[in-house]
């Protein structure tokens, strides 16, 4: 449950994210990713039913998904074919907001580095995911907007149970 008007205003900068990320996908000729079961096992079979980031063998029970780029007012990825990858828990956890390459980096053996990155751009590309996509002047106006909106119906909300409250001392 969000607790002050950052994070109502990160909730609706995901929300905006995910809705942008459907758009995407349909834009570029994909349903867009939910993920349903189906959208599971091709997103797995992408990277050969591995982890994209340590090669732990994968199925749909035990994929954790991750967005290469965060979903988040920082770094803004899409919920959307490409910029979601399989990976294992303890990578999804490790991982946390990073960007994958810095991710990537830090964790993979040297010696498989290159591989691994190379089949993370490949499968980057072959989405047509355009990870320069720039929505910041956009997100940074929404997160204003939501916010404002928050805090005014707050107080609107907040005055009404002040008055309530009164009356209810006045009996």
């Amino acid at each position: 449950m969000a607790r002050s008007r950052s994070d109502i205003a990160n909730s609706g900068i995901r929300i905006f994210l995910q809705d942008v990320g459907k758009y995407y996908d349909r834009a570029r000729g994909f349903d867009p990713f939910v993920p349903k079961k189906q959208q599971k096992i091709e997103l797995l079979a992408s990277f050969t039913n591995t982890c994209c980031y340590c090669d732990e063998l994968l199925d749909t029970s035990t994929l954790s998904q991750d967005h290469l780029i965060p979903m988040n007012k920082t770094h803004l990825g899409l919920h959307a074919w490409g910029n979601v990858v399989p990976c294992c828990v303890s990578c999804n956890n490790k991982k946390q907001q990073r960007p994958w390459s810095e991710y990537l980096e830090e964790t993979v053996n040297p010696k498989h580095y290159l591989a691994r990155k190379s089949r993370i751009e490949s499968y980057v590309s072959e989405m047509n995911y355009d990870p320069q996509l720039n929505l910041h002047t956009i997100a940074d106006n929404l997160y204003e907007d939501v916010g404002e909106i928050a805090m005014t119906l707050i107080n609107l909300r907040l005055k009404q149970a002040e008055t309530a409250i009164q009356e209810l001392l006045k009996m």
